[in-house]
């Protein structure tokens, strides 16, 4: 009698671990999919990530530049031809290669991928800091491939001391992050280079990276 108890106790034990192991699996892959899902369920999650990442970019056109030119550092790194004609932005520690894409339309570059804020700086004149933005989740018709190397959906994983690659006219920057926070807008214009992206779609919150160049 007290073996058949026990045996049904493990067993019931046994039905809520499974149960746990399959719910974990299940958030796992929920997790991994989770742009793709949730983008599918709300038509209009992407096009609020564009607005609130535009948002920044509304402050920083009526930002007073001159109060945040920097010193012009002139040290260029050597023209290396062996080096892509694209300027292209490569985080190694995110998974991040791509080419860094020029439009004054806002909405449209962000829909390319990685994209340059106009009228800020680049590599070779660091009068402003340089700015890029990224969708986090971006677009439902997006491959997972493009998504992984072309978004900032990883940016929050950037740490202090991670090194992001630039190649800019077939030169290449080297920056290394300083500092990380989430905040509604940019707070330290002294950066070579900003990273942002939104933390949700429907949230003022932005997950930025401030770097300054190291080669």
């Amino acid at each position: 009698m007290e073996k058949k108890k026990l045996l049904k106790i493990l067993s019931k034990i046994y039905l809520v671990l499974g149960i746990v192991l399959i719910f974990f699996a299940f958030s796992v892959l929920a997790i991994t999919f989770y742009p793709q899902i949730w983008y599918s369920v709300d038509k209009g999650a992407t096009e609020s990530e564009a607005y609130s990442i535009n948002e920044e970019v509304v402050i920083l056109q009526e930002a007073e530049k001159e109060d945040i030119v920097k010193e012009v550092v002139s040290n260029l790194p050597p023209v290396d031809e062996s080096l892509p004609l694209e300027n292209i932005i490569k985080i190694s520690a995110i998974g991040v290669d791509s080419e860094v894409i020029e439009n004054v339309d806002s909405f449209i570059g962000l829909e390319e991928g990685i994209w340059r804020v106009p009228d800020f700086g680049t590599p070779d004149n660091n009068e402003l800091p340089i700015i890029l933005a990224a969708h986090r989740f971006g677009y439902v018709y997006w491959t997972k491939q493009f998504r992984d190397t072309s978004s900032f959906y990883n940016l929050p994983k950037l740490r202090i001391g991670d090194r992001v690659q630039i190649i800019w006219e077939q030169r290449s920057y080297e920056y290394e992050v300083y500092k990380a926070e989430d905040n509604t807008q940019i707070t330290d214009y002294d950066a070579d280079l900003i990273l942002y992206t939104c933390r949700m779609y429907n949230s003022p919150v932005r997950v930025f990276r401030y770097l300054n160049r190291v080669n």
